[in-house]
C-alpha cells in the first residue's frame, strides 16, 4: 500500500470513529445497524470511507435512504456534532453544503472535522 492509500485508510478509519457515536446516539444501535447496511448496500462500499473520500456520493445515499428529509437528517447529524465538539462549524448547514459540494466538498468536510 503506497503512503497515500495509508493516509486514506486513516481517514476513512477517523471519519468512523467520529461519525459512528453520533449516529448511534441518533439512531440507536439497531437504527444505526440499519443504515449503514443500507449505505453499504447502495454504495457498494464502506459508508464512511465514502463519506471522507467522495461526500457528495455519500450524500446521494443518504438522500436515497431518507427521501426528503436527509437535508435534515444530515442538520441534526451536524449539530449534534458541532455540540460534541467533533465538528468546526458555525452552523449545521455548513456540514450539508460540503456534502452537497462536488466539487470542493471533500476539502471542506476534512477541515470541519480537523483532518486537514
Amino acid at each position: 500500500m503506497s503512503y497515500g492509500g495509508r493516509f486514506e485508510s486513516l481517514l476513512g478509519r477517523r471519519v468512523t470513529q467520529i461519525m459512528r457515536p453520533v449516529l448511534e446516539a441518533l439512531l440507536g444501535k439497531a437504527g444505526l445497524r440499519v443504515l449503514e447496511y443500507h449505505l453499504e448496500k447502495l454504495l457498494q462500499e464502506d459508508p464512511y470511507s465514502v463519506l471522507c473520500n467522495e461526500p457528495h456520493r455519500f450524500y446521494l445515499a443518504v438522500k436515497s435512504v431518507f427521501g426528503q428529509g436527509a437535508d435534515m437528517m444530515i442538520r441534526i447529524m451536524a449539530k449534534k456534532m458541532i455540540e460534541e465538539g467533533v465538528l468546526e462549524a458555525s452552523d449545521p448547514s455548513e456540514f450539508l453544503e460540503a456534502l452537497k459540494d462536488q466539487q470542493k466538498g471533500r476539502e471542506k468536510l476534512l477541515k470541519m472535522l480537523r483532518l486537514l
